[in-house]
């Protein structure tokens, strides 16, 4: 049956819809959600459709979509970014989601926050695998789980740096979730209703239900007491550091200007991922496919650049390709297909960025992603930078 309703998603956005008559409000909410006003979460989109292609007549190719990651082949430029509660959005969990992500020939990366275990992830699906890492707790805690990921054989760290503090998410704060979360009867009452109002969602999760409850119940301890959020922000010095200790490459995760991509690249880091943390951060930052032509400039190519942010149809990776991405990370894509119809639904929303990846190809005249280039892209007009206010 997952398979069957699979079958049917024929976007990204209409998995976005079956997933928000599947899942509670409050996990919707919860995936869908921006900071503040959502300006940056509108604009991640809102650029890519400004961003014009420009297609080349009389030639046929079949387009080679293969690339490689850090000296690793991937058959679609296309990754699986780290997303926090995914074993509270279906049973199938990290597990499906890095097995999916093996089938398509892609990666996925495990979120520190996404409530299972490196060793379950290596247990249960092919690699290769990447971890998400946060400054949550601090270098011992950091220290501890770069020891756990290695032991199950990751081979990818990516460090996270745009927070904390979170993102001022009201979605959240409306369901009383946000941290600092604060245990009462009121909630446990929300919660209970948003779950009871998803049966089906319900039924199908109470296997794992109480052992992922259980673990969300100790994070959310940490978050009240403040060891979760409450930790200094990574430093460079930090990304030092961890270089020195983690044995695979090290990735720098939320850099949004040519000045810190040199940073992160003078520090040790293999790869720079342009993000502004899918607008849940700090609201009216720009959108990261307005960021990534500076931070490409400013490393050139020594470095691999990636983009998440607004990733929706293959158009967009097409669009970020040929701005110099190596490859793209979705983020709500993914976890939409997930909700909808389990691991399936994750290898759903794979299989189609890869057939309108190679139509869209087809359609522009262009060989493979390796031939992209600026030249493929109409751009928008610059825009009028107001006169400066009189003294």
């Amino acid at each position: 049956m997952p398979r069957n309703r699979a079958a049917r998603i024929i976007s990204v956005a209409d998995a976005q819809r079956r997933a928000r008559r599947v899942i509670p409000r409050l996990l919707t909410d919860y995936i869908e959600g921006g900071a503040e006003d959502e300006l940056t979460l509108a604009e991640n989109v809102r650029a890519f459709q400004e961003l014009g292609i420009r297609p080349r007549m009389g030639v046929d190719f079949e387009p080679d979509i293969t690339t490689t990651v850090l000296g690793t082949r991937v058959e679609l430029p296309v990754l699986l970014a780290p997303s926090g509660m995914i074993q509270l959005i279906h049973p199938d969990g990290g597990v499906g989601v890095a097995r999916a992500a093996a089938a398509a020939g892609t990666i996925s990366v495990l979120s520190r926050t996404a409530m299972c275990s490196p060793r379950e992830v290596a247990a249960g699906a092919p690699g290769p695998h990447w971890f998400q890492i946060t400054s949550a707790g601090g270098r011992d805690a950091v220290r501890r789980l770069m020891d756990t990921a290695a032991e199950a054989g990751f081979q990818g760290l990516v460090v996270t740096m745009d927070g904390p503090p979170p993102g001022n998410r009201e979605g959240e704060l409306r369901h009383g979730v946000a941290p600092p979360v604060r245990p009462s009867k009121r909630l446990a009452a929300h919660i209970a209703g948003q779950m009871l109002a998803r049966p089906r969602w319900l039924a199908s999760m109470a296997p794992s239900l109480r052992r992922q409850l259980a673990a969300l119940s100790g994070a959310s301890s940490l978050v009240s007491s403040g060891v979760l959020h409450g930790s200094a922000r990574f430093t460079w010095a930090d990304v030092e550091w961890m270089k020195r200790e983690w044995a695979g490459h090290v990735l720098v995760k939320g850099v949004l200007t040519g000045s810190d991509a040199l940073a992160a690249r003078d520090s040790g880091a293999d790869a720079i991922i342009v993000s502004n943390h899918g607008g849940r951060s700090l609201d009216g930052v720009p959108a990261t496919i307005r960021a990534l032509p500076e931070v490409v400039a400013a490393v050139g190519p020594t470095t691999e650049v990636f983009l998440d942010g607004g990733v929706r149809r293959a158009t967009c990776v097409v669009k970020a390709l040929s701005l110099g991405a190596r490859a793209v990370f979705v983020g709500r894509p993914f976890v939409y297909g997930l909700a909808a119809a389990g691991e399936p639904g994750v290898a759903r929303i794979l299989d189609l960025f890869r057939s309108e990846l190679v139509r869209t190809l087809r359609l522009m005249g262009c060989p493979g992603v390796a031939d992209l280039n600026p030249g493929w892209l109409q751009l928008p007009p610059p825009r009028e930078v107001p006169a400066a206010l009189p003294q």
